[in-house]
C-alpha cells in the first residue's frame, strides 16, 4: 500500500458514500410502508444527514441485533458505524458515566478541566464515530492491528517497535505510525483489556492499561498537530481523540460487551 493510500484508509469510509449493499439493507429496515427500495435508494443516496437518522434509528438497530447473520449482511463499516453510533448515544444519557468520566479525565490534570458540555461534544462529535468505524473495520483483521500498511510479515506487538520505526520514517508515515500507535492502544484499552491484563499478569510484563492509554493519548496528540492532519481534515479528531481517550475507549468497551460480546471476532 502506498503511503498516501495508508493515509486515507484512517477515513476510508463514510456514511455519505455507503455500498449499495448497506444502502439495500438500512432502506429494507427502516422502511416497512414502502417496497420502491431502488426509487428510495436513488433519492437519499448521498445524503448524509437522512442516512444517519435512519441508521440511528431503533427500527435498524433492532433489525441488526436481532438478524443471526448481521455481520455476514452487511459490511464491517456499516456495523461499527451503527454501533459506534448508537453506544455514543446511550452513554450521553448516562448521568453515572458523565460524572465518572469527568472526574477520570481531570485527574490527568487537563489544560482545558472537562465539564459535561465539554464531554457531549466528544460524545456528539460524528468525525470521532466514523473515525473509530473506520478503524474497527480495519482492525476486525488481527493482521491489520498488528501491522502497519500491507506488509504483515512486518508484526508490531510492541509501542517500542512503532516508536522505533517513526524514528527512521519520512514525514508521511511517520504520521501513519502516530495514527496506528493512537488506533492500537483504543483498540487494545476499549475492545480487549482483557489482551493488556493477561500480558500484565501472567506474563509479566510491567505495562498495565494506565501504560496504553498514556501512550494512546500522547501519539493521537502528535498526530493531531502534524501536517498531514491538516491536509486531510483530521486534525479536531485527532485531537479529540488524544484529549478524550478515557472516555472514548469507555464507550468502545461499552459497545463490546453490549452489542457484540457473542459475535466478537477472535484475534489470531
Amino acid at each position: 500500500m502506498e503511503k498516501d493510500e495508508a493515509v486515507k484508509e484512517l477515513q476510508k469510509e463514510s456514511l455519505q458514500g455507503l455500498s449499495d449493499k448497506d444502502l439495500l439493507f438500512l432502506i429494507e429496515s427502516y422502511v416497512t410502508k414502502r417496497n420502491d427500495y431502488d426509487k428510495i435508494a436513488s433519492l437519499i443516496n448521498g445524503d448524509e444527514d437522512v442516512i444517519a437518522k435512519m441508521i440511528d434509528s431503533d427500527r435498524v438497530f433492532n433489525k441488526v441485533m436481532s438478524c443471526t447473520e448481521r455481520i455476514l449482511a452487511i459490511s464491517p463499516y456499516f456495523l461499527f458505524s451503527l454501533l459506534i453510533r448508537r453506544a455514543f448515544k446511550e452513554k450521553r444519557e448516562d448521568t453515572k458515566f458523565i460524572e465518572k468520566t469527568i472526574d477520570a479525565l481531570n485527574k490527568t490534570e487537563p489544560i482545558i478541566p472537562w465539564n459535561e458540555n465539554r464531554l457531549m461534544c466528544l460524545l456528539e462529535d460524528n468525525y470521532v464515530s466514523n473515525y473509530i468505524a473506520n478503524m474497527l473495520a480495519q482492525f476486525i483483521e488481527s493482521s491489520k492491528l498488528f501491522s502497519m500498511g500491507d506488509d504483515e510479515k512486518k508484526s508490531h506487538q510492541y509501542i517500542v517497535d512503532m516508536i522505533a520505526d517513526s524514528l527512521n520514517s519520512d514525514n508521511l508515515e511517520k504520521f501513519y505510525i502516530y495514527c496506528h500507535i493512537g488506533n492500537y492502544t483504543l483498540f487494545l484499552t476499549g475492545m480487549i483489556p482483557e489482551y493488556i491484563k493477561y500480558r500484565y499478569e501472567y506474563k509479566r510484563r510491567p505495562l498495565d492499561e494506565h501504560y496504553y492509554v498514556g501512550f494512546g493519548k500522547t501519539y493521537y496528540g502528535l498526530a493531531s498537530e502534524h501536517t498531514n492532519a491538516r491536509r486531510i481534515r483530521l486534525t479536531g479528531t485527532l485531537s479529540q481523540l488524544s484529549e478524550g481517550f478515557e472516555a472514548v475507549s469507555q464507550v468502545l468497551s461499552f459497545m463490546n460487551k453490549e452489542y457484540l460480546c457473542s459475535t466478537k471476532p477472535g484475534l489470531a
